[in-house]
């Protein structure tokens, strides 16, 4: 098994049960496997508690803190008491057994409610993994803090230095579906859960795998994205928009991370995905930046193939347009009132049924069905004709699954065949529409191959491995190349194939 499947394997178990918190869990895993921090914002009651539980299931024998602030709290109950026999000796120590600097996973709630000498440390703590104990820097075996608050710091209070320390942020929200709702409620919660411990990462993976990260480079298409972002936000926010450089390396430090967790040597596109999570500092910007983000994307990926493809589609329209001034001009389908000597009553349409036989060549459509078809041509309807050997003779009825292909052909469906309708004009109608039909499909043949173009080079992205953002990534990907072009293709196909077999 390698990494990448152990990895998307882990989360899932630790998120087992956890309602639409996927996107949460897949962000604490690349925080943990960056030795990062994250930051949730939302309100009390949602499970944010939970998740910092059941990460510390993701390594093996690991453990968590977490504790609940209030303007109240004291540094003794986060990096542990003082050690009073110690004390008697003069050294001021703390046994931090069971407390932050000795977990691997913490989980500070209300975060902002700390008092200067909490925060103060906790920098330490985020910033180099270091705890100064008794006059001795000590090595944090902490991989993952995830603060939370329903609110975001207030400004003028002296926390930006400390909201900068959490690269990921991530708006967190309660159950939306009906369904997942009513199996919280039927459900059992459980803070627990049962990881496969042959999945379980050891701490001295943790160090091999993170030594090898740093052999991990970024593409020059991803460079040049970060470069295009970088001006676009600028200039879409009249230069509102501030990501200190110490923020993009971090953030090139994670995209990185999930590269290699990919199982990729060079950061590709599907690793950038991390970066509207990491670059908001407040609600209002989120959605913006987000959407700027995406903007930027379609605008490096996929951009000159939907513009061919929007011109194509746009000459198309133009064709038809013409074929439909050519038809509103030329075509006189020729009306027979009461054929076959009034065994038929009202207006019918003479189809020339070249495969009908001696006794069936004279073939009739009510003027009533023509236009029903007409009127729908991508349906397809059970209508009756109407058959003789000549316009006098009558020999009978049929009923067949029949559509208008054309303005004066109509398919049998079940044959796959086309035949013309008895038209006035036609071989002016004809000599028109062979020439507009030759444009027709000339350009239809272009729109096909550049349908299958585009489907190749989306496939080519998706196959891309993206553990931890994989909904952001499909969607804009499906959007970068129009992925309803995949869709189409067959439905494409087919038409086009029968368009080969015509004679215009």
């Amino acid at each position: 098994m390698d990494i990448s499947e152990r990895i998307e394997k882990l989360i899932k178990e630790v998120s087992y049960q956890v309602y639409e918190k996927e996107t949460i869990f897949k962000l604490a895993m690349l925080a943990l496997l960056g030795e990062e921090s994250i930051f949730l914002l939302g309100k009390p009651g949602i499970a944010k508690s939970l998740i910092s539980r059941r990460m510390k299931f993701v390594i093996a024998g690991g453990t968590n803190f977490e504790y609940l602030m209030s303007k109240f709290s004291t540094p003794e109950e986060i990096y542990g008491p003082i050690d009073l026999r110690l004390l008697k000796d003069g050294k001021y120590v703390r046994v931090i057994d069971g407390y932050l600097p000795s977990a691997n996973i913490g989980f500070l709630d209300e975060i902002w409610k700390a008092g200067p000498s909490i925060q103060n440390t906790l920098l330490t703590i985020i910033n180099e993994k270091i705890f100064r104990n008794g006059g001795v820097d000590i090595k944090v075996p902490l991989k993952l803090l995830i603060s939370a608050s329903n609110e975001l710091p207030a400004e003028g209070e002296g926390l930006e230095a400390l909201f900068d320390r959490f690269i990921i942020r991530y708006i967190a929200v309660g159950l939306t579906e009906k369904e997942n709702f009513e199996q919280l409620l039927d459900g059992e919660s459980s803070l627990d859960v049962d990881v496969d411990p042959n999945l379980q990462i050891t701490l001295e993976e943790l160090e091999a795998w993170r030594k090898q990260m740093k052999q991990v480079k970024l593409s020059r298409k991803t460079l040049d994205f970060i470069h295009y972002f970088r001006n676009k936000i600028t200039k879409d926010t009249n230069g509102e928009a501030y990501i200190s450089d110490r923020r993009w390396k971090k953030i090139s430090g994670l995209i990185k991370t999930s590269a290699f967790y990919n199982g990729r040597a060079i950061a590709e596109i599907p690793d950038l995905f991390v970066i509207p999570y990491c670059i908001w500092d407040n609600e209002e910007q989120e959605a913006l930046y987000r959407k700027i983000f995406t903007e930027a994307f379609l605008d490096q990926f996929g951009l000159e193939w939907r513009t061919e493809k929007t011109n194509l589609l746009n000459q198309l329209d133009v064709i038809n347009s013409q074929i439909g001034q050519i038809e509103a001009q030329y075509l006189r389908l020729t009306p027979i009132d009461n054929p076959f000597k009034g065994k038929l009553q009202g207006t019918y349409y003479l189809i020339n049924y070249v495969d009908g036989g001696e006794d069936y060549n004279h073939c009739f459509i009510s003027a009533a069905d023509w236009n029903k078809l007409r009127n729908l041509p991508s349906e397809s309807f059970q209508v009756d004709l109407h058959f003789g050997p000549n316009p006098v003779k009558y020999v009978g009825t049929q009923n067949f699954l029949v559509r208008s292909y054309k303005a004066d052909q109509i398919l049998f469906v079940n044959e796959n065949k086309k035949y013309q309708i008895l038209n006035e004009n036609s071989t002016e109608y004809n000599n028109q529409i062979k020439n507009l039909g030759n444009k027709l499909k000339e350009f239809e043949n272009k729109y096909k191959e550049l349908s299958f173009k585009m489907l190749s080079e989306y496939k080519k992205y998706t196959n891309m491995s993206c553990i931890f953002f994989d909904l952001d990534y499909k969607k804009c990907i499906a959007e970068a190349f129009d992925s309803k072009a995949k869709d189409e293709i067959d439905e494409d196909s087919a038409e086009l194939n029968s368009l080969e077999s015509e004679t215009y």
